[in-house]
């Protein structure tokens, strides 16, 4: 079985990431991303519609505060996937694609975020980032 949410490779309780707390106004998925006023980061709960039922047991609905994490040395964060999508190597720049909620390669308008830590294919629908964790650039 696939590994859904979040998806964080950053040692804890050691190891260097951080997050603030955020009332979501819609539902979200966790491990989606997502920027906050200037900061790009990863929800870490799943959050439903007010109402909504769950078998997972989960207890977050809009309006309700989670976590999101801004900082991490490793975290998997979704990309596109498709085969017009890009190739990751170690050591690219990584971007932030605001229209489509992921991470990119090409800079133009996007915003940058971090680097990648470990070569993901052009089929791959995650990628492990650093994510550099200030205004997003």
């Amino acid at each position: 079985m696939a590994e859904a949410g979040l998806k964080l490779r950053t040692a804890t309780p050691m190891g260097d990431w951080r997050s603030f707390p955020v009332k979501t106004t819609a539902a979200v998925v966790a491990g989606a991303m997502d920027m906050i006023h200037d900061t790009v980061g990863v929800y870490v709960e799943t959050v439903l519609a007010v109402g909504a039922l769950s078998d997972y047991g989960i207890t977050k609905y809009v309006g309700d505060d989670v976590a999101f994490i801004y900082h991490a040395e490793k975290i998997m964060v979704p990309k596109d996937g498709s085969s017009v999508g890009h190739a990751f190597s170690k050591g690219d720049k990584v971007f932030y694609d605001a229209t489509n909620k992921q991470a990119d390669i090409t800079g133009g308008g996007n915003l940058w975020i971090g680097i990648c830590v470990k070569d993901a294919a052009i089929t791959d629908t995650e990628v492990l980032i650093d994510l550099k964790g200030d205004k997003a650039s």
